[in-house]
């Protein structure tokens, strides 16, 4: 099975910039694709913890991923585990979950689009399995 592409959202590539870099992002990708993520949360949408440098992944980030897309994998919505609250709300939940059914909607010409008005980035993975 060919590896699916992995993007993040514009918000989530904000976020990102100062918690995790492309590599841990593409590692967990690979490892929500073949089943390991935390919560199914319906929708297409998963809740993935992903471990920061020198701390495991259950005192580190946590994050929303759309991973029913056929075009890919895409971060949405990212979050401290240190930050206020015990999770993403519900709100952010169901935001998200429309946000993955537009997605898994979208043709491969709109996903086109959307990387290059920059609403999402595409995360180069050169790691080989």
């Amino acid at each position: 099975m060919a590896k699916k592409r992995v993007f993040k959202t514009r918000s989530f590539a904000r976020w990102s910039k100062k918690h995790l870099d492309d590599e841990k992002l593409c590692e967990a990708a690979r490892e929500i694709e073949n089943g390991q993520f935390e919560a199914d949360l319906g929708g297409g949408v998963c809740k993935k913890r992903i471990a920061l440098e020198g701390k495991g992944k259950s005192g580190s980030t946590r994050a929303l991923v759309a991973h029913q897309c056929s075009h890919g994998i895409f971060f949405l919505l990212g979050r401290d585990k240190s930050a206020p609250g015990s999770d993403f709300d519900d709100d952010e939940v169901e935001a998200s979950k429309i946000l993955a059914k537009s997605l898994k909607k979208a043709s491969n010409e709109r996903v086109d689009e959307m990387i290059g008005n920059g609403a999402v980035v595409e995360i180069p993975d050169e790691k080989d399995d």
